[in-house]
Formats: structure tokens, C-alpha cells, sequence
């Protein structure tokens, strides 16, 4: 036999051979081979692919205590407490030598706060040295006093000084003694011992620290714990807790290496973020203190002094919203007084919160001087906002801190706001501080004029003049004064010298030109006027004096035309456009005035002339639905703003909405006095007959309201519902004849008609309709009573109601009504078509068109008609059995007589009716 092999051959075999080989090189390691690896690893420093080769160790022998135990070593020193804590207790249940794995294990369980678990680790295990029991027993004490059970811990502490060794332990355990008997001082003197012995220890230096604290002093904590964490960096919990107390004692500096070092770790530690927002609020980078307070906030924060720093701030960078935020956030803990209240305060007038910042004033008890400002401005923003009795208060306030003439000056202006003339007093006292300050002088001179005392004013201008002798207000002032008492040429010679002292100063031209109109010189007037407005012709107060003067002469469309002229020049003057749309509402030119008006695109910060004429506009061009739209937008930027207020009352009126208004107008009065809003909070309640608060509010009328005729009318309802209608009449009849509108014209029919005398109710209701031929409300009143004694009249009445509004349903109606009566079907049928295609579900148009067909024997259309009006549940008992007759008359009397079964009748008119159908059927 051939024993050599072919090449092919030789090179298969020596193929597989080689892969036996592989397969049997590449075999499993076994768990010491694995160990014998990490060993390697772990000389190299290189713990990660330590842990990696135990891991398959543990892998290949699961219950290996060796492989076990080195897992746990290596994750300990990778201080991977949780992993240690596993793996070692696994290698102590395996079987691994207790001696060796205790030590290990304790530092485990002290590390991840397994206190239960450490408590119960026996120091005593054979094989464990002096030097370990001591450590161990020290941890062991520790987690005792934690979990409460200081007995034992005692008796431990006893055990553990038997110990014969030398080790920091057995002396941190008898310092240990000392604190839990609260005898700091020993305790310190013994740590300050141990600590010579052994500097660099970490668990003396922790404790010491601790009694530092305990002892109140955190300065020497603080330097105890820069030390540990010199030595120990990697010991987080330690260098947060120095971060903190660092922060805490306002060593801002020496904090912030350690916080950043920190926040590289957890960004979004909410305490971290708050230390880095005090580090640098101190630094005076407020911006970046609040984005490390907000960051704080949104990631749980929830302690109050952060959300002071951000507030704080954000007041510093002016941003008063998020400083409003913050602040608002925490102003119920704060305590009165806290200086965070003024900067609320102060954030809030700037952002428009003006009530609210009042009441937070009002906590604020210890005001200095410094914040009369602050004051003044909020008064003065409640009151323009309409919160006057809110002011009040702060005003009062403000009396005590006033000392500059500044402080005089709005104090005083403040109070005249509020119609306290004592305002006089206080600018009286500014003007004499500061004889100067033109904005006192100004105040005080307006004060004096609009409380006539002139002679005062006088004497004030005088002297201004003595002192400002260039300033021209003082020669207006004492203008104006000689006008209101007709000295003409001595106003005359104020004006000219004022004129003559600044030319290019158009108050006193002007000045003379009223002057001149005052005394009836138009063409004097005319000729200073043209040559003013040659001077300037975009002074607004000229064009609007050139506009009346020509429309006065029949020529406002060349006054107009100047003013729209200013306006395509100057688009952007908001004054200019306001004037041109306050002349089209002049000239009833709504349309146009609204075009004007509707051109602002910001309406938040336009002066309360555009809110007024758009609101007229809107009105006077029936526009409902955009007025008030435009009255809710009014009161959302100006809350208490009373034109605003009434304008919205007054529709809420015409919509007969009685309760809402009611409830706005007790609203209004909540925030300031007015005897307008108490007169219509009256009126709401009466009109939504709430009669005992209706009367009440009527008795809280001032006595000099009660004599007006509005007053007398809501005297007259009060009357009728005491039912004493001949004492309501001549109250009614007051409130009539100066406001004859529909209400009271009902109000005294109705009385008339009370009295028995219907005939005068009539001739009150034909003369009333005599003079007031437009008031269709009024003769559709008339024509209802007319229907029963005077068809005529009454078709006639409805006819001209009509005419007036073709849309009348209610007329069209009652004029079919009136026609089928009379026999007159083909005009009853046209008016009763009418009235249905104006109102299509209205149950009575459909009835009356129904009767119509009825009357032509067209049962069938009428039952169509009849079927649509009692679709709706409330339909009259009338017009329901006119159904049925109809249904009977169409001989569907198995029908009729359903549907009479189907229905309950109460009214006595009914029930005889339906006897009647039944008897006929």
C-alpha cells in the first residue's frame, strides 16, 4: 500500500489538523485563570478591564468566593459602593474568610448608608486583627446612634476600649462618647489630639468638622472640611456640604471653585444651581444669578430664598416681570416689612399691576423717606386706574414721609386728585422749599384758579414772575385770571409780554386769540389766527380753534381740510389723528371717524381720547357686537376707567342685562366713591327686580341726589311695588318729563292703568307719541291698547310702525290679526305671510297665518303651519288648541283627539275651551 499522500492531500490534513488544534487552543478559561488575569490588570492600575476578566470569572465558577471577593475589592476602590456591597457580601455567603471580608464590607455599607446592615457586622470574628474590630466597631457605633439605638451603642463603645491597639478608630470611638453626651468641648479637645497623630486621617477630619459646627463654629468648620477635601477631592457629599457653608458664610469666592467643580458632574442639581445664583448675585452678574435660579426652580427647587435671588435678580436687571413672578411666588412668607416687598412693589407699577402693588405697600410699615417716590407713584397709578380708595391710604402714607419739595409737589397733586384741598396746603408748602420748581408753581396756580382764589393766584404769579422773569407760565397764569374776571386789557398786557419775552413759544399767540374770541373781535381773531398757523402749521391747538371758526361761518371743510392735510403729512402723529376723528364725530361723520380710529394698530398705550371717540363712533353707527368688544378692551388695560365703565353699563342696558349690570357697577363702587355709579348700581337692581337691594342702594343715595328726577323715578317703583300707585304717579311723571324715553312711558301707562284710568294713560300715551313721532316702541304700546276699543287707530299705529321699520314682525301680526278680524283675508293672509317669513319659528306668526288658512277653509296648508309652531314646548295652551280645532276641521279627529289627551291645561279659559271642543267634536 501506498503510504505517501498526493499534495492536495497533505494540505487537507494538515488543515484540519490545524483547526483541531484552534479549536482546542481557544477553549473556555477557567474562573483562576480569569482571577489570575485581573490580577495583572489590577497591578497595572487598569481597574475597568479588572472588572471585566472577574466578571467572567464569576461567570465561568458563579459561586467562586475568591472571584467574588476580588470583584468586590476592585469595585470598592472604583468606589462602586453599591457592586462592592453586593459582591462582597456574596463572597462572605460563598464561603470567602469573614476576617477578610468584614473590613471591606463595612466600608461598603458606611458608603452606600446600609446602616441596618452595618449595625448587625460582627467585630468579633475570629481572624480579624485589634486594628480592624476597632474600625469596624467605630462604623458599627456610627449606624447605631443613626438607627436610634444609642443603648447599644454605648455598650459597644464599652467593648471596643478593651481593645489593646493604638488605631485612630479606638480614639475616634472615645471622642465619639463626648458628642453623644453633648460634651463638645471634650469632644474637641480629643479630635484636636487624634488630629496631631494622624493630619491626614479622613474620618477625624469629618468628625471634626461636625463638631466645629455643633460648637457654632462654621468659619473653623469650613477650614476643616477645605482640608479633608484637599486630600480627599473625589468625596462629593463632603465638597457639596463645604460648597454650601461656604455660601452660607458668604465666602462667595472660595465657594464657587468648588460649586463649578460640582455642577460639571449634575448641571441640574437644583441646590448646586441655587449656590451658583448666590455666588453670582453677590458678584453683582445678576443675569446670570437668575439663569442659575430659574434653572434651579425648574429642576424642584422649592426653597423660598431662591426664588428671593431670582427676584432680586431680575428687579437689578429690569426685568420687572420675572422679577413680579418670582417675588409674588413667595410675598405670602414673607414677613412684613421685608425688604423684598418694595422691590415687589416696584416691580409691579412697572409692568402695570398697580393694585396689587398697593396692597403690598400696604404691608409695608417702616417707610423712610427714600420711599415717597415709590409711593407717589403707586397712588398715583391707582387713581388713574380708578382704585381711589385704595390710594387713600397710601396717600396718608405718604403725608408722613414728605420732606423735599418734590415729595410736597406730588403729595399735594395726589390729594387734589382725590378732591382733598388740603393738596393746596402741601403745594403751598413745595412752592416755598423751591420757589423754582416749575412743576409746584404750575400745580398750585391751577389749584388756586379752579378753587377761586384768585387773589392767592395772583400774588403766586407775581412773585414767580419776580423770580423767573423770562419763564412765561406765570404771565399765562395771571392771563387767565383776569379773563375769568373779565379784565380784559390787563389779560391783554400779560399775553403780550409773555408773547414778547419767546417768540417761538405758541401758548401765549394763542392765548391772545382766545382773548380776542372771548370779547367778540373775530376778525382781530382771524388775522393773529392765519398768522400762527403761517408760524406753525402744525400747532394742533390753531387748527383746532381755525376748525371752529370757519365751521362757525359755514366753512368746515376748509378748517378740515388743514387738519387732514397735517395728517397724510404726519401719519404718525397720534395727537393730529385724534383731532381729525374728534371733527368727524363733531360732524356726525362716524365712518369716517372710525377709519381713522381703526388705523392704530397699539391701542395699549393711546390716550383715553381714542377709547372715547371710538366708543361714540361705534355707538352712534349701531354697531353692538364691535362696541362692546371695544368697551371689554377699554377695561382690560384701564380696569376702573368710569367713562369706560358707563359706556359698557349703558349697553348692558339696552340689552336689558340688568344682573350683569348690577354686578359691574357694585364692582366699580368697591374700588372708589361716585354718586353716578351708585345712581345706576340703583337702577340695575330695581330694573332686575331685586327691589329690597334695589332699596337699599336707594336709601344709601345722597340726600341732594334724591330731588333729582332720576331719583323720583326710581321712587315711583318703589311705590308701585308697595302698591300705592297715586303716590307713584307724580314721581313717575318727574322722571318723565325730563326723560321721556319708553321706560318711563311704560312706567306711567302702566300707573294710569293701575289707577283705573286707562282713558288718561291713552291721552298720555297719544300726546307723548304727538311729540315724539319716531318713537315706534312708544306707539306699538299705544296701538295694543287701542285694539279693543279703536281697531282703526290701532291698524293705523301699526301701519306707521312699519313704515318706520319694515322688519317689524310684531306689527305685520298684529295688523293680519286685525285684518281677519275685520273679515279682510286677502290683506290678512299678506301681513300674516309677512310676519312668518320675518320670524319663522315664532310660534304666534305662525298661528295667526295658520288662522288666515284656517278662515279660507285650507285646512291642510294651515296644519303645516300649526304642526311648526307646537315643535316648540312652551307653545301657549292657545295656540295649541287652535291645533287641535284645526285638526278636527281637517276631519283627523282620531288625531285631534291624541294630541288633546297629550297635553295637561291649567288655565280656566282653557279648560272651558276644551269642553266646548269636545262638546262641538
Amino acid at each position: 500500500m501506498n503510504t505517501h499522500l498526493s499534495l492536495p492531500k497533505m494540505l487537507k490534513f494538515s488543515l484540519i489538523s490545524l483547526s483541531v488544534s484552534l479549536l482546542l487552543g481557544c477553549g473556555p478559561k477557567t474562573a483562576e485563570e480569569h482571577i489570575a488575569e485581573a490580577q495583572q490588570f489590577i497591578s497595572e492600575n487598569n481597574n475597568t478591564a479588572a472588572i471585566v476578566a472577574l466578571k467572567n470569572a464569576v461567570q465561568a465558577d458563579p459561586k467562586s468566593s475568591e472571584a467574588r471577593f476580588a470583584l468586590g475589592k476592585v469595585y470598592l476602590d472604583s468606589k462602586q459602593y453599591e457592586s462592592a456591597e453586593k459582591e462582597l457580601n456574596r463572597a462572605f455567603e460563598y464561603g470567602y474568610e469573614p476576617s477578610k471580608v468584614l473590613p471591606l464590607l463595612t466600608k461598603a455599607y458606611e458608603k452606600t448608608g446600609a446602616y441596618a446592615a452595618l449595625s448587625k457586622v460582627d467585630e468579633q470574628q475570629a481572624g480579624l486583627t485589634s486594628v480592624e474590630r476597632a474600625e469596624i466597631g467605630y462604623f458599627k457605633v456610627l449606624s447605631l446612634v443613626k438607627l436610634g439605638k444609642e443603648d447599644d451603642a454605648r455598650l459597644l463603645i464599652e467593648d471596643l476600649a478593651s481593645l489593646d491597639t493604638s488605631s485612630v478608630y479606638k480614639g475616634l470611638t472615645a471622642a465619639y462618647v463626648h458628642i453623644m453626651d453633648k460634651d463638645f468641648d471634650t469632644a474637641l479637645e480629643a479630635l484636636q489630639a487624634l488630629k496631631t497623630q494622624s493630619p491626614l486621617d479622613p474620618e477625624i477630619l469629618k468628625l471634626l468638622a461636625q463638631v466645629e459646627l455643633a460648637l457654632n463654629k462654621p468659619q473653623e468648620a469650613a477650614d476643616v472640611f477645605k482640608e479633608y477635601v484637599g486630600l480627599y477631592p473625589d468625596d462629593l457629599q463632603i465638597k457639596f456640604v463645604l460648597a454650601k457653608l461656604l455660601v452660607d458664610l458668604g465666602r462667595m469666592d472660595e465657594a464657587e471653585s468648588y460649586v463649578d467643580s460640582l455642577l460639571a458632574v449634575n448641571d441640574q442639581n437644583a441646590l448646586l444651581n441655587q449656590l451658583k445664583s448666590a455666588i453670582k448675585a453677590s458678584q453683582q452678574d445678576f443675569a446670570t444669578a437668575l439663569k442659575f435660579a430659574e434653572t434651579g426652580i425648574l429642576n424642584g427647587s422649592v426653597d423660598p430664598s431662591l426664588r428671593l435671588i431670582a427676584g432680586y435678580s431680575a428687579y437689578k436687571i429690569a426685568d420687572y416681570a420675572s422679577a413680579n413672578r418670582h417675588l409674588s411666588f413667595i410675598v405670602s412668607s414673607l414677613p412684613d416689612n421685608h425688604p423684598a416687598l418694595r422691590m415687589l412693589a416696584a416691580s409691579q407699577l412697572q409692568i402695570g399691576l398697580t393694585n396689587e402693588a398697593g396692597e403690598v405697600l400696604e404691608r409695608i410699615d417702616d417707610l423712610s423717606k427714600e420711599d415717597a417716590p415709590l409711593l407717589s407713584k403707586a397712588s398715583y397709578q391707582l387713581i388713574r386706574e380708578g382704585y381711589e380708595k385704595d390710594a387713600r391710604g397710601l396717600v396718608e402714607k405718604s403725608i408722613e414721609l414728605s420732606d423735599t419739595a418734590e415729595d410736597f409737589t406730588r403729595l399735594g397733586l395726589l390729594q387734589l386728585s382725590l378732591n382733598n384741598l388740603d393738596g393746596i396746603v402741601n403745594l403751598e408748602e413745595a412752592v416755598e422749599k423751591s420757589p423754582e420748581l416749575v412743576s409746584a408753581q404750575t400745580t398750585l396756580a391751577t389749584a388756586y384758579v379752579a378753587t377761586g382764589q384768585y387773589d392767592k393766584a395772583l400774588e403766586l404769579a407775581a412773585k414767580w414772575k419776580a423770580s423767573s422773569p423770562k419763564e412765561i407760565k406765570p404771565y399765562l397764569i395771571k392771563g387767565q385770571i383776569h379773563i375769568k374776571r373779565q379784565e380784559y386789557t390787563l389779560a391783554q398786557k400779560e399775553y403780550e409780554e409773555a408773547a414778547a419775552i419767546d417768540s417761538k413759544a405758541f401758548e401765549a399767540p394763542m392765548a391772545l386769540i382766545n382773548l380776542d374770541l372771548v370779547q367778540n373781535r373775530l376778525e382781530a381773531a382771524t388775522e393773529k389766527l392765519d398768522a400762527l398757523l403761517k408760524r406753525a402749521p402744525d400747532y394742533l391747538p390753531a387748527l383746532a380753534a381755525n376748525y371752529l371758526f370757519l365751521s362757525k361761518n359755514g366753512q368746515s371743510e376748509q378748517g378740515l381740510q388743514k387738519i387732514k392735510e397735517l395728517v397724510a403729512k404726519k401719519p404718525q402723529d397720534i395727537d393730529a389723528r385724534l383731532l381729525l376723528a374728534r371733527v368727524y364725530v363733531a360732524e356726525q361723520k362716524y365712518d369716517d371717524s372710525l377709519k381713522v380710529l381703526n388705523g392704530f394698530t397699539d391701542t395699549s398705550k393711546l390716550p383715553k381720547t381714542y377709547w372715547t371717540l371710538k366708543g361714540q363712533s361705534l355707538i352712534a353707527n349701531n354697531m353692538r357686537s364691535e362696541a362692546e368688544k371695544h368697551y371689554d378692551a377699554w377695561l382690560k388695560i384701564y380696569p376702573n376707567d368710569k367713562e369706560a365703565t358707563i359706556g359698557r353699563l349703558l349697553l348692558l342696558d339696552s340689552e336689558n342685562k340688568f344682573t350683569e349690570g348690577a354686578e359691574m357697577a357694585r364692582s366699580f363702587l368697591q374700588k372708589r366713591d361716585d354718586v353716578q355709579m351708585q345712581i345706576l348700581l340703583t337702577h340695575f337692581l330695581l330694573m332686575s327686580s331685586d327691589i329690597k337691594a334695589g332699596k337699599d342702594a336707594y336709601e344709601k343715595l345722597p340726600a341732594a341726589t334724591l330731588a333729582m328726577p332720576i331719583a323720583k323715578g326710581f321712587l315711583a317703583r318703589l311705590q308701585l311695588e308697595d302698591k300705592k300707585p297715586e303716590d307713584a304717579l307724580p314721581n313717575a311723571l318727574a322722571a318723565y318729563q325730563a326723560n321721556p324715553s319708553y321706560r318711563n312711558v311704560v312706567m306711567v301707562t302702566f300707573i294710569y292703568e293701575q289707577l283705573k284710568q286707562a282713558d288718561k294713560g291713552l291721552q298720555f300715551l297719544q300726546q307723548h307719541i304727538d311729540n315724539r313721532p319716531s318713537d315706534m316702541a312708544s306707539r306699538m304700546l299705544l296701538a295694543e291698547r287701542q285694539i279693543g276699543d279703536d281697531t282703526e287707530s290701532a291698524m293705523r299705529s301699526y301701519e306707521l310702525a312699519i313704515q318706520a321699520n319694515p322688519k317689524n314682525y310684531v306689527a305685520f301680526n298684529n295688523l293680519a290679526y286685525l285684518n281677519l278680524q275685520q273679515g279682510k283675508l286677502q290683506k290678512a293672509k299678506e301681513y300674516a305671510v309677512k310676519a312668518v317669513e320675518l320670524m319663522p319659528a315664532n310660534p304666534a306668526t305662525l298661528d295667526t297665518l295658520a288662522q288666515v288658512l284656517v278662515a279660507e277653509k285650507n285646512y291642510e296648508e294651515a296644519l303645516k303651519y300649526y304642526e311648526r309652531a307646537v315643535s316648540d314646548k312652551n307653545v301657549s295652551e292657545e295656540i295649541y288648541l287652535n291645533y287641535v280645532d284645526a285638526l278636527f276641521l281637517a276631519k283627523q279627529d282620531v288625531l285631534a283627539k291624541r294630541k288633546l289627551g297629550q297635553r295637561e291645561f291649567k288655565e280656566e279659559i282653557s279648560l272651558k275651551r276644551v269642553s266646548e271642543l269636545k262638546a262641538k267634536y
